[in-house]
């Protein structure tokens, strides 16, 4: 479906899932290569810039967070940019997308101070929307990451659950820094072809977008840093504690085992054997196992093994 905004002399043009009518549409009324209206039929897998000589043509990936999968997934938005157009499209629901053009459609305010330079407004706004947006889109990181460190520190915090929490926050990073990193050679071109397609003026707004843009790279790099140390932590945690059981397992099976070879010894069927047969024989071998078993208690505590 296709939905227009026309101020003077320029037209933004909007495909929301383009059909084989709308890319039909394009191929009537513009000059574009075939490739790009081929490249218009479904969404890419990367985020990437293809300079034409009358015309621009870049594919730009929006982070948004899937709660059923617990990860960013990738929106994607299609310009196609010439002198007087702009050419949009996406694939599926892009909310700050859609209600951007929604109020440049109604407010003629906005339209006046948008679209009266042409695309090169357009396209700035669309870009700083969605990196402001991604950086929205970091707190539910930084905050399963605050989560996740109490949890840690926590003696009550199930192991497994941290585990998969912390695999979860890392399959999160992985992908946003997949979606964001190609962002930004993709406005360092802009910015090398701002002067022709956008004005020179525009150069100037597309290096601050490369700079917002690597704050969010930056930022996803910490993030990835930090959940790197909390997994470390974790584990070093983990390990202490399971060092701990097999110490208190190998004190009790070398508690256990003297013991186990004296009941053994008294128990061989044999003619004679001391304290055997005699009156309260089994109170002396069981009061022996008991002092025993208690002298090597004492020694493992003295060598503070246990």
């Amino acid at each position: 479906m296709i939905s227009k905004i026309k101020y003077q002399d320029f037209l933004w043009l909007n495909i929301k899932k383009p059909t084989k009518k709308d890319l039909e549409y394009l191929e009537t009324n513009f000059n574009f290569h075939p490739v790009v209206i081929k490249e218009l039929k479904k969404p890419s897998v990367r985020a990437h810039v293809d300079h034409f000589e009358d015309y621009l043509y870049f594919v730009y990936h929006i982070p948004i967070y899937d709660p059923a999968i617990r990860s960013s997934v990738p929106k994607e938005i299609d310009f196609i940019v010439t002198q007087n157009c702009l050419i949009t499209a996406t694939y599926e629901s892009i909310d700050i997308f859609e209600e951007f053009f929604k109020k440049c459609k109604e407010d003629l305010r906005l339209q006046e101070l948008y679209l009266r330079d042409g695309p090169g407004g357009v396209i700035v706004e669309i870009i700083k929307i969605a990196i402001q947006f991604a950086f929205r889109e970091l707190t539910h990181i930084a905050e399963k990451l605050g989560m996740v460190e109490r949890e840690i520190f926590s003696e009550g915090a199930d192991e497994e659950t941290k585990v998969k929490e912390i695999s979860f926050i890392k399959r999160d990073i992985l992908n946003f820094q997949l979606i964001t990193r190609p962002h930004q050679k993709l406005l360092h071109s802009l910015f090398l072809e701002g002067s022709k397609f956008f004005g020179r003026k525009y150069k100037v707004y597309f290096s601050t977008l490369e700079a917002e843009e690597m704050k969010v790279i930056d930022t996803l790099q910490n993030y990835r840093d930090m959940v790197d140390s909390l997994e470390t932590t974790n584990s070093n945690l983990i390990n202490i504690k399971i060092n701990k059981i097999m110490k208190i397992i190998t004190v009790l099976a070398f508690i256990t085992f003297p013991l186990t070879f004296l009941s053994s010894l008294f128990g061989m069927n044999v003619e004679y054997a001391p304290f055997l047969g005699r009156p309260g024989d089994f109170w002396i071998i069981s009061l022996s196992m008991l002092v025993l078993a208690f002298l090597m208690f004492v020694y493992f505590k003295r060598k503070k093994w246990i």
